[in-house]
């Protein structure tokens, strides 16, 4: 055979213009991205510390809003550990010496491995923790001190072993004031607490206790009523070696109020400020020598900027001095106070540099303009929120200084003198709603070409003519690159090309999320996960949360709808907001739908909180359209439309005592391949296929019992209901419903009524259940019931009570033990339809996302027998009742997702595979995957160097022996003549 120079040039081509882009195992951790993050630290609970006391070097601990402790890295930025501690604020103490960190959130007090994060020892109490303090170093004055309150109570303190967690003592207070603080003294322990005063405001009382015993030395009533209204108006309770010390400030406020705890002295300092300057708010920086005199920085803010002063304090004679007064600077600043040593250190970190001071002269030590990494991804240039640092010396005149600091978009950084050394996107945490986008222009192309197919000739050819010549502009460009991608093709790695890299696979899409705290990101799933780009899109109060409904992409924007009536468009290439809409609070709307009229026009239709619905009087919408809302009640509702006032079409009511739990439809992206399953003997059963289907999931609270009904959504009829005793409702209960067969899971009993099985050994246990049902036309093959010959669906028509059961599906159920809750699930998304759906899965004990094989849990499964041959062509194989989860179906692999709530998920361009993306309250997880194996792409082992290697040595080997066959086949011919 002669190759041509066309055909190797082809086939060349053919080899090198793809990048490789394989799913196999080996490709771990290299397709797939992580952001591994702690939530927005608060600055109470966020410190430079030694792990023990033999360490050299220094961890940075938090526990975050998102009560997530861990400790940092200080180099790389990297996660050392980790932990979730549960909802709520806490309390944190350092090691100080010790080994352990000391943690209170709600009513549970534990101590971690400073180190490794292992926990040494926990103590559960029924009541939230208000204060918490930590006293190491021997002595009787060691243990860990708490107080605790619950609603209306009287408040308790409480002394634990530090290394047992035992309880030692407790007191109780007969008083109901409420807590605000521990600290502890060579006099005792002090108990701060707010007692209501008669007029208005509160009074400070002190309570001094015995640290080995809990007994009362007494308390001191501090006169702070005029100053101080709630707990919010105390600036700090610093724990100091030789005395704790407690500041406040008046209402001004000018001026600053101290107490030494155990006396009833209260020391007056004016604050000199600015001219001119109103103070807005005071923070207070302490640190102490052993000696007894304190050092701290009172740090002033107003509303464009900021100083400090900083103060002496001899707790022994109780004098206090200004030392000196750092100028104003306008931006955003935060300080931090540090003792190294036996000197107490203040950093002033800005936007422009990082300046370190003693405690005793305003002459900076160390300057270091900052010299930070590119954002451009931050739409908004963020401000300074806080700050926390440590300072090494290096001689006698030389500073080292690493400053965390956490800007107002959430995000934090470390920066080591002058360089930044690490950028953590923490405010990626909290995400609450997200959606795929595809930026590369594939819709481009498929727009362009129906617009050709439903125009005339002419038309068409112009339009394409036009087409060709946009390409023929882009030719230079892609002739230059093309050697470079050859060669990175050839070598296996990623393309070096500049520009937006070629997406011949469909894996470069983007992902657009909205976070509680009303920020909008988008991220690259073809690039480890990059944030694009980052911008505050709404402005949310302490304490609240960006209630978003739904994210919804279109070419190229994104539309974010918000509970409410709210509604934003995001550009998708460069983040810019655009068309903010605000509902209108008198009309009390949910959400806004958009449906296309008869003409093609979008009308908006509001869904108001009480479940009905609001269209424009000029729309002419199609009657045979229904809606389904649901309202703050949990009844659901079906309204048909039409160009008068929608009229509701079906309603359903929970029955008396029963709440809905779960909800599912079928996915907005859900191909159908086949309307059939081809048996092994060649004969089809018929698939029930209706996109109207509703699985809504239930509990009665009197009786425990769970019941799954299948809903028609056009008439409101149920087609099948399934029920399970005993239900735990307090366990996670999820559903999703796809093509022909929806799942759910329940921790209830073994019901037999969801399962065909002959085992009745766990009849009574309870046990965490997947159930799934597959629906078909009818029982018998190549059968369709009542459609007889229709050629491509299920019944249009909606059901109804007359129909009888020939219009009812056959239904197959199955019911397996799984080894932990179910979350949520959903399931994957190709192309076509054509590769079987994985049921991904949300597993919250395990921290991991889940991917089961449908072959694994289809219904069909032979039960208490072996597969026959006919059905081992189907791929199914024997029943069994208990599903373990299998290590493989692992995404994550060895990583540990944190917080993950939520799965959505794309098609590639390629019909295996599929892409994944996991988000919820902490960690963001994305990755692609191939339920039945990459069957339409190279691997990653293929060797595209051997292959031409091997063509090309057939090649010249062919031309060399060529000749010499021709002139053997010659000498025969002759000699035969």
């Amino acid at each position: 055979m002669r190759w041509s120079a066309i055909e190797v040039v082809s086939l060349l081509l053919l080899l090198f213009s793809c990048p490789i882009g394989a799913i196999y195992a080996d490709e771990a951790y290299q397709v797939d991205f992580h952001h591994v993050l702690l939530g927005i630290p608060r600055a109470e609970t966020t410190f430079f510390d030694r792990p023990s006391a033999a360490s050299k070097a220094s961890l940075l601990y938090t526990l975050s809003e998102q009560s997530v402790l861990g400790a940092i890295n200080p180099k790389d930025g990297l996660v050392v550990w980790r932990q979730q501690l549960g909802n709520g604020s806490g309390l944190l103490k350092p090691p100080a010496g010790g080994n352990t960190v000391i943690s209170a959130v709600n009513g549970t007090v534990q101590a971690w491995d400073a180190a490794e994060g292992r926990l040494v020892w926990d103590w559960t109490g029924s009541e939230d923790i208000k204060a918490l303090e930590v006293v190491r170093g021997g002595g009787t004055h060691q243990g860990v001190y708490i107080v605790t309150q619950a609603v209306g109570s009287k408040a308790t303190v409480r002394k634990l072993s530090e290394d047992t967690g035992l309880l030692v003592w407790e007191h109780e207070d007969e008083s109901l004031d409420t807590p605000f603080g521990l600290s502890v003294s060579k006099k005792g322990l002090h108990s701060v607490a707010l007692h209501s005063a008669l007029l208005q405001g509160s009074k400070v009382k002190v309570t001094t206790l015995q640290p080995s015993s809990g007994v009362s030395l007494g308390s001191v009533t501090l006169n702070t009523d005029k100053d101080i209204s709630d707990a919010s108006s105390l600036v700090s309770i610093a724990s100091i070696t030789s005395q704790p010390l407690l500041a406040w400030s008046d209402r001004s406020p000018r001026n600053l109020r101290l107490n030494i705890l155990g006396s009833n002295h209260i020391i007056n300092a004016k604050l000199a400020g600015e001219k001119n300057k109103d103070i807005d708010k005071i923070q207070i920086r302490a640190a102490s020598k052993a000696d007894g005199t304190v050092y701290f920085l009172v740090h002033c803010q107003s509303q464009t900027s900021h100083w400090a002063e900083v103060f002496q304090l001899n707790t022994n004679s109780q004098i206090l001095n200004k030392v000196y007064q750092l100028p104003s600077l306008e931006g955003s600043t935060a300080f931090s106070a540090t003792v190294h040593g036996d000197t107490t250190y203040f950093v002033r970190t800005t936007e422009h540099d990082v300046t370190l001071f003693s405690s005793t002269s305003d002459q900076s030590l160390g300057q270091w303009p900052l010299q930070p990494k590119s954002q451009d991804r931050m739409i908004q240039h963020p401000s300074i929120t806080h700050a926390v640092s440590e300072v090494v010396t290096k001689g006698t005149s030389k500073y080292a200084v690493r400053t965390a600091i956490l800007l107002s978009s959430g995000d934090w950084k470390l920066i080591y003198n002058s360089e930044e050394s690490w950028f953590r996107p923490e405010s990626l945490s909290g995400v609450v709603a997200a959606a795929w986008a595809n930026v590369d222009g594939h819709e481009d192309l498929a727009e362009e070409l129906a617009v050709e197919s439903h125009s005339n000739v002419a038309a068409a050819y112009l339009h394409r003519l036009t087409r060709h010549a946009k390409d023929a502009r882009r030719f230079p460009s892609w002739a230059k690159a093309l050697p470079d991608r050859i060669v990175d093709s050839l070598l296996g790695r990623e393309s070096r090309s500049p520009g937006k890299p070629r997406d011949s696979f469909g894996f470069q899409k983007v992902v657009v999320a909205a976070t509680c705290s009303g920020r909008l990101f988008a991220l690259a799933a073809g690039d480890k996960g990059k944030i694009i780009w980052s911008v505050q899109a709404s402005e949310i109060e302490p304490g609240q949360q960006w209630a978003v409904e739904s994210i919804e992409v279109d070419k190229d924007h994104a539309l974010v709808r918000v509970f409410g009536g709210d509604s934003l468009r995001v550009s998708l290439k460069q983040g810019i907001i655009f068309d903010n809409q605000f509902g209108n609070p008198t009309q009390s709307p949910k959400t806004n739908i958009v449906l296309s009229d008869t003409s093609g026009t979008a009308v908006s239709i509001q869904v108001n909180a009480d479940g009905s619905i609001s269209i424009p009087r000029s729309s002419h919408l199609d009657p045979n359209t229904v809606v389904v809302t649901q309202d703050e009640k949990k009844v659901i509702r079906g309204w048909a439309l039409g160009d008068a006032k929608p009229q509701l079409a079906w309603k359903f009511v929970p029955r008396p005592n029963e709440r809905i739990i779960t909800l599912a439809t079928r996915p907005a992206n859900d191909p159908i391949a086949s309307i059939g399953k081809a048996l092994g003997d060649r004969n089809v059963l018929y698939k029930f296929l209706s996109p109207n289907l509703l699985v809504i999931g239930t509990v009665a609270t009197d009786t425990s019992l769970a019941s799954f009904y299948i809903l028609d959504s056009v008439s409101g009829s149920i087609v099948h209901t399934l029920t399970h005793p005993n239900v735990d409702a307090n366990q996670p209960i999820s559903s999703t419903l796809s093509e022909n067969w929806f799942a759910y899971s329940v921790f209830s009993a073994f019901s037999d009524d969801a399962a065909d099985t002959s085992d009745d050994s766990h009849a009574s246990a309870q046990s965490h259940q997947l159930v799934v049902s597959e629906l078909f036309e009818s029982s018998l093959p190549n059968d369709r019931g009542v459609l007889g010959s229709s050629p491509n669906s299920s019944s249009l028509q909606p059901f109804s009570v007359g129909d009888g059961p020939g219009n009812s599906p056959y239904v197959v159920t199955q019911t397996y033990i799984i080894p932990a809750a179910i979350s949520f699930m959903t399931v994957s998304t190709t192309l076509q339809g054509i590769t079987p759906r994985s049921l991904l899965c949300v597993v919250p004990s395990l921290n991991s996302v889940n991917a089961i094989p449908r072959a694994f849990i289809d219904p069909r499964r032979p039960v208490g027998r072996d597969a026959v041959a006919a059905e081992m062509e189907e791929g199914l194989f024997r029943h069994n009742a208990v599903l373990d989860f299998d290590p493989k179906w692992t995404l994550n692999h060895m990583r540990e997702v944190l917080g993950v709530q939520k799965v959505i998920t794309s098609p590639s361009l390629l019909e295996s595979t599929s892409l994944v993306f996991a988000f919820g309250s902490l960690d963001m997880f994305g990755t692609r995957i191939a339920p039945i194996g990459g069957f339409d792409i190279l691997g990653k082992g293929f060797n595209k160097i051997q292959l031409i290697g091997t063509v090309a040595a057939l090649a010249i080997g062919t031309g060399l022996l060529a000749p010499m066959a021709r002139k053997r086949q010659t000498d025969t011919r002759w000699r035969g003549i």
